[in-house]
């Protein structure tokens, strides 16, 4: 089949097909409602977010859980958001998966990969670390001692008076009775002095020992060589954390013990005395930390703390923590902890985006999550404070186009999110219908250039006929003449040809077969006139189509 042949096919199926109004009326009402029901399809599709956060049952994977339930209740239907957990192992297999592409949001710090450079939507809370020295075991109770086989001591009335008797024979004269009355005043006073003197040192005794305990657990950071640190896994500790607070002090990492120590096994490891400090890093307020203190805690002592007392160093040459003083009692405990202010270090955890993710998805996203803030606070139990991060130009964050809109209040209604499609749209649909009626114009041009074609075709044959010398050319026009009927008959079962049209064949076809009938009597006349001989046989198939 040549080009040409597919190509009249194809026209001519077209032409059909045009020729059906209801058909094409039909499947053209079908057709727009099928791209309606697309575009409300897609227009009320949820998107679903895949967001990265880890460990499981830590602090970050809860917040994912309680943002999704609050998202399943948004009865917005234009723009509906669904979360899903891409569960990790910690912040760096977070950090991981949105490289990887396997999430489009992740909860990360800011140490952690990439994540300087990737936008921020929200700061979820400020982590702060915690070097947590336990509290000492309770002393073993000393043996009681046997009972002494002495006299009780006399009280300090009854030794004066002893003394005072004695004294008596010796003096040479009998004392008047006020020197005698201040006498015995100085005595009971001595005798109190004594007692109170006897108390006071009992107290300081006391305060000696509480201060000796307290002294036991203050430790600095430069003290920590050859010590047994365990970092408590299923919260923001890790060891690249420690080893940043280890190397500012000169406490090289392979110095220490580090040892990773899960928070079940935490309290049993501290009354073995297994470890000498204990490392988290989370909320200030929050579980981690809270659970750490409770378990470093012993016989009712309080646990000590190794200041970061260089934090506002560190800050400085790492932008990613900040120097923060906890106030006393922020830890909890019983008693409180801390028991006075303490210098550490904190670092922000990040809800961050890719970079191309959808900017309307993201800025409802941001919405939803600062209007709610109160209620996931509410259900996270101090281990969420979520904070806006700044939006200057110099801020130290790249906030999140989307994340931007909202916090600019610049967040689009649905017409500025729409309109420009709905208006293009208005556009374009024009410009297709008028293609549309083009293409059925020229469809219809070109059927009536085939028309007037085969109409030319016939008015030639007719000249031919006239002109024709021999028999042999008119048996050749006669097959010509039967091609040209067989076109225009196929032409007429795929067109509908109007009145004048089918006369204007059906003339020209007459003039045609007038004309080849004429011409043949013409000739078979001439040759029997001029040679005498006789006329060829004309074959029976002439002679039918000649009449």
């Amino acid at each position: 089949m040549s080009f040409g042949s597919l190509e009249s096919m194809v026209r001519n199926r077209v032409r059909m097909f045009l020729r059906h109004a209801w058909l094409v009326t039909i499947l053209g009402t079908m057709a727009l409602a099928g791209a309606l029901g697309a575009g409300v399809y897609y227009g009320t599709k949820a998107t679903v977010m895949r967001i990265a956060a880890g460990p499981a049952g830590s602090a970050n994977a809860k917040f994912v859980a309680v943002l999704s339930g609050i998202l399943a209740q948004n009865t917005n239907r234009l723009d509906r958001l669904e979360l899903q957990l891409v569960p990790t192992d910690g912040a760096s297999a977070s950090s991981q998966a949105l490289a990887d592409r396997k999430a489009d949001l992740a909860i990360v710090p800011p140490d952690i990969g990439k994540s300087p450079g990737w936008p921020v939507v929200a700061i979820l809370r400020q982590n702060v670390m915690a070097l947590i020295v336990p509290a000492p075991p309770p002393a073993p109770a000393a043996a009681p001692a046997p009972p002494a086989a002495t006299t009780p001591a006399p009280t300090p009335a009854a030794q004066a008076k002893k003394t005072t008797k004695q004294e008596q024979p010796a003096k040479p004269a009998k004392p008047d009775k006020p020197a005698k009355t201040a006498k015995t005043k100085t005595t009971k006073t001595a005798a109190k002095d004594s007692d109170a003197a006897d108390d006071s040192d009992d107290d300081s005794a006391k305060d000696s020992t509480k201060d000796k305990d307290k002294d036991s657990t203050k430790l600095k950071v430069t003290q920590l060589a050859g010590k047994r640190i365990g970092i408590v896994t299923g919260n923001e500790a890790t060891t690249a954390l420690l080893k940043v607070v280890l190397n500012h002090y000169g406490v090289p990492l392979d110095k220490v013990q580090v040892s990773q120590i899960e928070p079940q096994d935490l309290a049993d490891a501290v009354r073995k005395g297994a470890l000498d400090i204990i490392f988290v890093a989370g909320a200030a307020t929050g579980k981690a930390i809270g659970d750490a203190v409770a378990a470093a805690t012993q016989n009712g002592v309080a646990p000590g703390f190794v200041e970061i007392d260089q934090a506002d160093g560190i800050a400085k040459r790492n932008p990613s923590f900040d120097s923060v003083e906890i106030d006393a009692g922020t830890f909890g405990g019983n008693p409180p902890t801390p028991d006075d202010k303490l210098t550490t270090l904190s670092f922000a955890e990040y809800l961050v985006a890719r970079k191309t993710f959808s900017h309307n998805g993201i800025t409802e996203l941001a919405k939803i999550i600062y209007t709610s803030r109160l209620a996931i606070a509410a259900q996270m139990g101090g281990e969420i404070k979520i904070e806006a991060p700044k939006t200057e130009k110099d801020a130290d964050v790249l906030v999140h186009p989307g994340a931007l809109d909202y916090l600019n209040d610049e967040q689009k209604t649905f017409f500025d999110k729409y309109g420009d499609d709905i208006f293009y749209g208005l556009l374009i649909f024009p410009v297709f219908g008028s293609a549309i009626a083009g293409l059925a114009s020229l469809l219809r041009a070109d059927s009536r250039t085939r028309r007037l074609r085969h109409l030319q075709r016939v008015l030639d044959l007719v000249r031919k006929a006239h002109a024709a010398q021999t028999l042999e050319a008119i048996e050749q026009l006669q097959v010509e003449a039967d091609h040209l009927v067989i076109a225009i008959i196929h032409l007429s079962e795929h067109e509908e040809f109007d009145e004048s049209v089918r006369m204007s064949f059906s003339f020209a076809l007459d003039q045609l077969r007038f004309a080849i009938a004429a011409r043949r009597t013409a000739i078979i006349d001439h040759a029997a006139a001029s040679g005498g001989a006789s006329a060829p046989a004309e074959p029976a198939g002439t002679k039918a189509a000649a009449a």
